[in-house]
């Protein structure tokens, strides 16, 4: 059997092409999972080897959809290796029956891990300047300082939360959290 694992990072993108590849590499079965390449709990890939016997097929449409870390690569190989299942990437050239795929496997893993790692490190970086010219992460604040005292201030003189709220644009709940009844 000829199983296909297609997998996206977030919901916001879609496995179609993925899908249309492996349909025409001839996978008799196409499981697809929403989760980052970074993490090594994916249920449904998990669920997809388990399921699995000697003789059957794993393929991807690109070898980084199995991961980019290469220990977890690495480990989930040696699984299907165990079991006898084969693997192949359409894209990469990768198919580990034969020596070239496997050395194929090696290289392009290494690379994808390399990759991830130099984003991660070029993330930090930004941080780290973003950080240093005074810049925390996340959006800017809505209200000022002086804004959130001008609120803080209405309610202290007796106007109501609803006024407060319909007047700044901000949520009631959001007065309570900032300003509880009891002041």
């Amino acid at each position: 059997m000829i199983y296909g694992y297609a997998r996206v990072s977030t919901n916001h993108q879609d496995t179609e092409l993925q899908r249309s590849a492996l349909e025409s590499a001839g996978c008799d079965h196409i499981y697809e999972e929403h989760a980052s390449g970074r993490k090594s709990n994916r249920p449904v890939l998990k669920r997809l080897i388990a399921t699995m016997q000697a003789g059957d097929e794993l393929v991807v449409w690109k070898l980084d959809r199995i991961g980019r870390n290469v220990l977890h690569a690495l480990l989930m190989f040696q699984q299907l290796q165990e079991k006898g299942i084969n693997f192949r990437s359409i894209t990469d050239g990768v198919d580990l029956k034969t020596a070239s795929g496997r050395y194929n496997f090696r290289n392009i893993l290494s690379a994808a891990q390399y990759e991830s790692d130099l984003n991660s490190e070029r993330t930090l970086a930004g941080l780290a300047v973003a950080r240093a010219k005074g810049r925390i992460g996340g959006r800017r604040p809505k209200f000022t300082a002086e804004q959130w005292e001008k609120m803080r201030k209405m309610i202290m003189a007796g106007e109501t939360r609803q006024s407060v709220s319909k007047g700044y644009g901000v949520g009631i709940s959001t007065l309570y959290k900032k300003f509880p009844a009891n002041h």
